[in-house]
């Protein structure tokens, strides 16, 4: 069974502008789906719609065998935990340990200060647990915003845009922190190298689906690379220059691992083809 269906949802502004169309996808449990799209596609719209918080809609939202619809909402989001894009806008208790506590105390759940040290443990801020949230780096509010959500152990993660804002090192710790979560995630992202090392999965949307699959596949088609005006990332566009110059890739590599081993195989026919010489 599918941990989340969205089916034939439509969603309009109070002007009438369609802000999404006619979406319909499933996820499995474990499974991590990048939403991907230019700006104004609907990515943030679509994670609003399946939390509950904008309404109404057409079409059916699924999480977790509880259908959303008026009157479900707390029921549905008890099996949602959002990271906004900004950690200010969730992080707003005296210290780090009162704010991971938050959400739980909020739900009446159980075991509160064990959730709080697990997820404090899981996401390696636990010497953060009595200092101020505002006065930590952004990176380190990231790591505390997700804290206070796996305290509330849902789920699915949304993710949107979780890698903003962050400097290279930052980053690189927060993708591995998300790489080894063994939990459903769904992340908007502009951010394809995140993708790349994160992601089983990636549904291109402009309003409505273009695209649902793998990065790998995605990377081979420029037509629809040019209309959901997206770019790939800096290995995948020097290897598709490199094809385009001759050089003989069966895959367009999207993470450093495809490049090794795809690079490794080309010089190695290379050499072969000149021994036989």
């Amino acid at each position: 069974m599918s941990i989340l269906e969205i089916d034939g949802l439509s969603f309009s502004y109070e002007d009438g502008t369609p802000a999404i169309e006619g979406i319909s996808f499933k996820v499995e449990s474990g499974e991590k789906v990048a939403i991907i799209g230019p700006n104004g596609a609907g990515k943030s719209t679509l994670f609003s719609l399946i939390a509950g918080f904008r309404t109404p809609f057409t079409g059916k939202v699924i999480v977790n065998g509880d259908a959303l619809d008026d009157g479900s909402e707390d029921k549905v989001r008890r099996h949602l935990g959002m990271l906004f894009q900004d950690p200010d806008d969730q992080i707003f208790m005296p210290t780090v340990e009162e704010d991971v506590a938050f959400g739980p105390q909020n739900l009446a759940l159980d075991d509160i200060q064990g959730r709080v040290m697990n997820a404090l443990r899981s996401t390696g801020t636990e010497a953060l647990a009595k200092r101020v949230p505002h006065r930590l780096s952004h990176g380190m509010k990231k790591r505390v915003a997700i804290a206070g959500v796996l305290a509330m152990e849902p789920a699915i993660l949304l993710l949107d845009e979780p890698t903003s804002g962050l400097d290279p090192r930052a980053r690189s710790d927060l993708i591995g922190l998300l790489n080894g979560m063994k939990r459903t995630m769904l992340m908007a992202t502009h951010d394809l190298e995140a993708v790349a090392d994160l992601a089983d999965r990636v549904i291109v949307i402009n309003r409505s689906i273009m695209f649902d699959g793998t990065l790998a596949d995605l990377a081979h088609r420029k037509d629809m690379l040019e209309q959901a005006g997206i770019e790939l990332p800096s290995l995948s566009k020097l290897f598709s220059r490199l094809k385009d110059m001759g050089y003989d890739f069966r895959h367009i590599p999207v993470s450093l691992d495809n490049a090794t081993s795809e690079t490794a195989r080309v010089i190695d026919e290379m050499g072969r083809k000149r021994q036989g010489r």
